[in-house]
């Protein structure tokens, strides 16, 4: 009997360690809300005040499993794979994928950092923290998230490589792949960034370029359906031509003074067009954010977005104004009320907030009141 006891007892701690080893988690978050914009063009072209539901205007809605092996000697096999859908009506989004927001497995070493590879966020992902639609403004991306600050798209047939963390500062490199024979740079696209954290202190930088997006004749590319979403950027307006190659450098920093925090971004982009035409942006931004209550965030952001078309001498320019309010219910249910002002200026015609279709004017307004679970 005492032997029967010993073995079970055994076997029992054997379970447990097996299942130490390795766990699988499954999350996700809901996000909707309502949303009234005043000027947006119509079929008759005039602009028309409209009110929407919204699938996801602070952050999109998606469910995921991640999962981790130990394997040991500190070496882990990781994976995850995340879904995006729509609230409204259930459909998958990111161009139809079943797991369209992220799909990679991968390995994760305590000395030597971790290697991932499949559909991946680019490293523009790292400045992300330091736009204010990132923090508390959901739809007041820099217009057309031209930068992919914001993450509109993803990289297909991606590596990516990310550094352990020495003493605050992380580095991290991707490629993906254009995976068309005799077509290397046809729909490939690179990354690097660097992320700097101590105390109150946090920093980062990232560049990031796609040739040939969306190439009708490589749709196994790297950026593939969900690229220039809402932007008023992937073809010049001058001749239609659409992008042959988009390149993103920026910069931020954020401080934090006890429960205020101050963030500046700053972000190069540069946009090329098959008939070698060009667009550059400079998209600048300051934002505060202050928990004036444990549970309450309120926010303020301002975004000066300059450009220049050549050969055209065609220059747009745009300034944004972003105010919000998070109000946490718990660790894990918020209420939010978001404003944003966008006002055309210099040589372009229309404003365009972000998720919304142009202005028939210079000016748009938008207002977003919504509610956010996370599990």
């Amino acid at each position: 009997m005492t032997r029967r006891l010993f073995v079970l007892a055994a076997a029992a701690l054997a379970c447990q360690a097996a299942s130490a080893q390795s766990s699988v988690t499954l999350y996700g978050l809901i996000s909707t809300g309502i949303v009234y914009a005043n000027n947006q063009v119509g079929a008759d072209h005039h602009g028309h005040s409209t009110w929407q539901f919204a699938s996801g205007p602070m952050q999109t809605p998606r469910w995921g499993v991640r999962g981790t092996e130990d394997l040991g000697g500190g070496l882990n096999a990781i994976f995850t794979l995340e879904n995006g859908y729509s609230l409204a009506n259930g459909t998958l989004s990111q161009g139809g994928r079943e797991f369209g927001r992220q799909a990679f497995v991968g390995l994760s070493s305590n000395r030597y950092g971790t290697v991932t590879i499949g559909r991946q966020y680019d490293e523009a992902v790292t400045l992300c923290g330091f736009e204010s639609a990132c923090q508390f403004a959901a739809y007041g991306a820099h217009i057309g998230d031209s930068d992919n600050v914001f993450d509109t798209f993803r990289i297909n047939n991606a590596v990516q490589y990310k550094s352990i963390n020495y003493h605050g500062l992380q580095i991290e490199g991707l490629y993906g792949f254009s995976n068309k024979a005799g077509g290397f740079s046809d729909n490939n696209a690179y990354s690097a960034g660097a992320q700097y954290a101590n105390g109150p202190l946090t920093l980062g930088a990232a560049y990031v370029q796609v040739n040939n997006p969306n190439d009708s004749n490589n749709t196994n590319g790297a950026v593939v359906n969900d690229y220039g979403f809402s932007s008023p950027f992937i073809t010049n307006p001058a001749t239609g031509s659409s992008v042959s190659k988009h390149r993103m450098f920026g910069a931020g920093g954020a401080y934090s003074l006890g429960t205020a925090r101050v963030s500046l971004l700053y972000t190069n982009v540069m946009f090329e067009y098959l008939d070698t035409s060009r667009l550059s942006l400079q998209n600048a931004e300051l934002s505060l954010t202050d928990y004036v209550r444990p549970n309450l965030l309120l926010g303020a952001a301002y975004i000066f977005t300059t450009g220049a078309y050549h050969p055209q001498d065609n220059n747009p320019k745009w300034h944004q104004v972003n105010a919000g309010a998070d109000y946490f219910l718990s660790k894990n249910t918020d209420l939010f009320l978001v404003g944003i002002f966008q006002k055309a200026a210099g040589d372009a015609k229309f404003a365009q907030i972000y998720s919304l279709s142009p202005s028939a004017t210079t000016t748009q307004v938008s207002a977003v009141i919504g509610m956010r679970h996370k599990w």
